[in-house]
């Protein structure tokens, strides 16, 4: 049983990263068809970072909104390092 485990979690493991792969492609491929939208995406997630951090937490949903902090950093780092690159 603890193999399955093992299995299931490398084959998750691996999934997760083939999609943050196909993920960084698409945020490339959308910054070279049109920046000026990546732009605003960009902004837009930056300001949802901001909303959220300074959001009064729930007691009981400490972890999920921790939660979604991690995923709306990442999704504004991702947007954030392409603007850069778009720029040179």
């Amino acid at each position: 049983m603890s193999e399955d485990i093992r299995a299931s979690r490398r084959d998750l493991v691996a999934r997760v990263a083939t999609l943050e792969l196909l993920l960084a492609d698409l945020v490339d491929v959308l910054w070279r068809v049109d920046p000026k939208a990546m732009e605003q995406l960009s902004k837009e997630a930056a300001h949802d970072l901001d909303i959220q951090h300074s959001r009064i937490p729930l007691p009981a949903g400490e972890h999920q909104r921790e939660r979604l902090y991690g995923v709306l950093k990442e999704r504004s780092r991702l947007l954030g390092r392409r603007r850069t690159t778009a720029n040179v």
